[in-house]
């Protein structure tokens, strides 16, 4: 007794292209995503720890930069190792979850701990340009937010004009 099956030719075909676009599409999207995010927040990064009195150094103590992700979504796995990677011979970067792994819990004031910069980061804002909100925290009285406005494409984006002061969001819950 023999099975006799009977294949839709349409069937299959649209069922192949369908796997081929989302396979095609979804990864280049995704990469290209990636590369954008870690340019921008690299440049953010990079502006922060340049106007602070962190030291890079040629010792095994690299400064510590902690980061912590505002934003229900956080900052994605693939681009945390890529703006570590990025800084890896100048700062010891860290993306943490919870703000006792950046603070002096035990000292007035909750200041951050020694050789390091705790900066909290937004989500990205895309419109014909980026914007992110970037805060400092330097203890519960000492809180500095901006609003950066970065233009580019692809992996290469750039701060435009100064940052803009604004009100801490993000920190202030921090005491």
């Amino acid at each position: 007794m023999a099975l006799r099956l009977r294949i839709c030719a349409p069937c299959v075909i649209a069922v192949f292209a369908l796997a081929s676009v989302l396979i095609g599409c979804g990864s280049d999207s995704e990469v290209q995503d990636t590369d954008r995010d870690v340019a921008i927040y690299r440049s953010i990064i990079a502006d922060v720890a340049g106007h602070s009195d962190l030291e890079p150094n040629d010792s095994e103590d690299l400064p510590l930069l902690f980061i912590e992700a505002f934003g229900a979504d956080g900052i994605g796995l693939e681009v945390q190792v890529e703006v570590v990677a990025s800084f890896i011979e100048q700062y010891e970067i860290r993306f943490i979850d919870d703000r006792e792994e950046a603070i002096e819990i035990d000292l007035p004031g909750l200041p951050v701990r020694p050789n390091s910069l705790f900066l909290g980061l937004g989500p990205i804002v895309l419109d014909r340009t980026a914007e992110v909100r970037s805060e400092r925290y330097l203890s519960t009285d000492a809180i500095s937010a901006y609003r950066y406005s970065l233009a580019g494409r692809g992996a290469s984006w750039s701060i435009v004009g100064a940052p803009e002061e604004i009100e801490p969001e993000g920190f202030v819950s921090a005491s």
